[in-house]
């Protein structure tokens, strides 16, 4: 499945073994998108504990198939939002964070036309949320924090 992604998205890939804890080093002063990232890091944990599941159950499936609707609608809603924030602020990390962005979007468009061509697996989701696990770890704490700076000297445009 790794072909099927951009090679820049896989730029700095780690594997996590643990579930991913929202604290304040994610802060970026903004409240609206701290809790949108903190709903992204629930989804995420709720795959780890379903996979931790050698032989999930049709409920757990159903889950994996809406969080594919979820993380596009996300991108899509909290990628804008986000964006906007740090151009209103003018945060130096702006042009990153829209790079980084398309790259996650070409990532999660990729996964969902395998996962429509080929079904769920196991092996596909623990992919998705060890890639996924890895760009919040990355993003958040990179690209997305720089925003609080800018928040807490400078009022929008």
């Amino acid at each position: 499945m790794s072909g099927a992604f951009p090679p820049s998205f896989n730029a700095g890939f780690i594997k996590l073994n643990i579930m991913n804890i929202w604290n304040e080093d994610y802060a970026t002063g903004v409240p609206a998108i701290d809790q949108q990232h903190r709903l992204l890091i629930d989804r995420i944990n709720e795959l780890e504990a379903l996979l931790m599941n050698t032989c999930p159950t049709e409920r757990e499936i159903n889950f994996a198939h809406r969080l594919v609707v979820f993380l596009e609608s996300y991108a899509q809603m909290h990628f804008y939002f986000e964006e906007t924030c740090m151009e209103s602020y003018r945060c130096p990390a702006h042009a990153c964070n829209q790079r980084d962005h398309a790259q996650f979007i070409a990532f999660i468009e990729a996964f969902k036309t395998k996962f429509h061509a080929e079904g769920f697996s196991v092996e596909a989701f623990k992919e998705l949320h060890e890639r996924v696990s890895s760009w919040i770890a990355r993003h958040i704490l990179r690209v997305d924090t720089q925003l609080l700076t800018c928040v807490q000297v400078t009022r929008p445009a």
